[in-house]
């Protein structure tokens, strides 16, 4: 019976391409199904994984492996303390919800509530934490001239800390957020180290919803809350590598969240609880990255 019912949840979890399965509702994000050091700065405690309860590990993904290793940090309990509950119920077991989202959404006229190329060279209007320092500004980020043009980025290869750069746009709920990126480095190889972009994000709460581009060339979406991370399920491998240039779109419409790499659809999922508002944000844990477009946009 046991058996049963674990194939019958793994077949219902479709975060569009690969990825294990939550041991909790796939609607509620969970801080072990793909945690990695990224989440959060820590220390050697950060990476004991939690003993309740274990992720189902992907045995063929070095990846998911590692991830379980750099599980948890020490504050990263599972119940409902962490902001993210875990009730085990096996109700409401749609990850994904396929086919709904055939391609990027059209942005209506007079949809563009924010769209920067930094190509006077200024980043006027967005802001920026290093939340190492307690929301000092992090003087990491800035504009300058790359082979392609101008370009926000953020130059340091830092493994100790989030650097997140927000744009100081009116929040909304509904919204598409998308940017040209480039991943110039890595710190290592691994699921640890991600470029991300943020939908939704709060700079009060340090929250928001980001699709991550990561050292070991895959992509997740994931929610931050408090500064504290968790995902729906593993990430999803697309061969991102640094150097390259991609256009990463995060569509977050009521509780869906869809992201697109390059116009295409890699990874959807539905959040119960979801967020009320934000604006755009840029991030790095462990990586450097360049952008020369981003946009908000309601749809």
């Amino acid at each position: 019976m046991h058996s049963l019912r674990a194939m019958a949840r793994l077949a219902l979890l479709a975060p569009l391409a690969m990825g294990a399965a939550c041991s909790s509702s796939p609607t509620q994000p969970c801080t072990g199904c793909d945690a990695g050091k990224a989440d959060r700065p820590g220390n050697s405690a950060d990476q004991a994984p939690s003993a309740d309860p274990t992720p189902i590990p992907d045995a063929n993904s070095e990846a998911a492996i590692e991830d379980q290793a750099l599980a948890f940090d020490e504050n990263a309990s599972l119940d409902q303390t962490d902001g993210f509950p875990r009730d085990g119920s096996d109700a409401n077991l749609t990850d994904a919800p396929l086919g709904e989202a055939a391609g990027p959404s059209t942005v209506p006229d007079g949809g563009f509530l924010l769209v920067e190329d930094f190509s006077d060279g200024k980043a006027d209007g967005w802001r920026t934490h290093d939340w190492n320092e307690a929301g000092a500004p992090d003087n990491d980020w800035t504009v300058f001239v790359s082979d392609t043009g101008s370009v926000y980025s953020e130059g340091s290869l830092d493994k100790s800390e989030w650097h997140l750069a927000f744009a100081g746009a009116d929040a909304v709920t509904d919204q598409i957020v998308e940017a040209r990126l480039r991943v110039v480095e890595f710190y290592d190889a691994t699921p640890s180290f991600v470029a991300a972009l943020f939908a939704r994000y709060d700079p009060t709460q340090d929250s928001g919803y980001f699709v991550a581009l990561r050292g070991d060339g895959s992509v997740i979406i994931r929610k931050r809350l408090q500064g504290k991370s968790a995902s729906w399920a593993t990430g999803v491998d697309v061969g991102i590598a640094p150097g390259v240039w991609y256009t990463v779109r995060l569509e977050v419409l009521g509780s869906t969240l869809n992201a697109f790499l390059d116009g295409k659809l890699i990874y959807s999922v539905v959040d119960n609880d979801p967020l009320a508002s934000g604006t755009v944000a840029l991030g790095t844990y462990g990586a450097t990255v360049e952008v020369d477009r981003v946009f908000l946009a309601q749809p």
